[in-house]
């Protein structure tokens, strides 16, 4: 009976973490390269997370930077552990592409729940682009930074060890202290057909009223995924302590 409370344990452990991959605290030379490179950015309004939560990985990716579910300012980075290598240019590349998600995230707006402009835009860019990842400006801002091999990062970086990183950032010049990104101005350029400028104005609360509503959407969708997979990792750890406590007792009483 021990053994089957220690399984169920287990797996409330494996369900908490899949839904909640674990924070990593960065170390202090990489905290130090994503400054020199974002001078601008807050980085206590971030935290970085080794895997991707529950169904979200279901998208693809080796990296997602998303706004925390319930916090005014946080945005949470988010690394499969196959991608999560802070000794290579490309492992800290990829950090230094989801950052810049971050910076964009910070310059839009802080906001709560699924009211976070950076989500609201993002959809919005998203559907312009016919929902296709390539090509999507948001993203492709952050690629001629960092995050594919010809990046300006990873060509600059290319082969150096984490010290000789901090130089290379220098020397090419790639401190980045604003991503230009505007929400207002950026939803006005996601509208879809092009607009005559007379209808950009009338046409923009409905364009965010589309928005508003699909990342309402998807912000309960997480929420519930969340609280029902919390509520099972707290059933099945409360089940497998009940049967490891009843087999202590019945040990102890033989």
């Amino acid at each position: 009976m021990s053994e089957l409370g220690d399984r169920l344990q287990e797996r409330a452990r494996r369900l908490w973490r899949w839904l909640f991959p674990p924070r990593i605290e960065l170390p202090e030379e990489v905290v130090r390269l994503l400054r020199a490179v974002y001078p601008g950015l807050d980085l206590g309004a971030v935290s970085f997370h080794q895997g991707i939560p529950h169904l979200i990985g279901r998208l693809g990716g080796q990296a997602i930077t998303i706004p925390a579910l319930f916090a005014r300012r946080r945005t949470c980075i988010y690394v499969e552990p196959p991608s999560w290598d802070l000794e290579s240019a490309e492992g800290i590349g990829t950090l230094v592409h989801e950052a810049y998600h971050a910076l964009q995230a910070q310059e839009c707006g802080w906001g709560l729940g699924p009211l976070r402009p950076f989500l609201l835009l993002y959809f919005a860019h998203g559907a312009a682009n016919r929902f296709r990842y390539h090509g999507h400006p948001m993203e492709e801002d952050a690629f001629q930074l960092a995050g594919r091999p010809w990046s300006r990062f990873e060509a600059a970086c290319a082969g150096a060890g984490t010290v000789q990183v901090e130089v290379a950032i220098e020397r090419a010049g790639l401190a980045t202290s604003s991503s230009g990104l505007r929400f207002w101005r950026g939803l006005a350029r996601s509208l879809p057909f092009a607009p005559p400028p007379l209808l950009v104005l009338p046409l923009l609360p409905v364009w965010l009223l589309v928005w508003t509503g699909a990342a309402s959407l998807v912000w309960l969708a997480r929420l519930l995924v969340e609280g029902a997979g919390a509520a099972a990792a707290a059933l099945l750890w409360g089940a497998g302590a009940f049967v490891s406590g009843l087999s202590r007792m019945f040990f102890r009483r033989i």
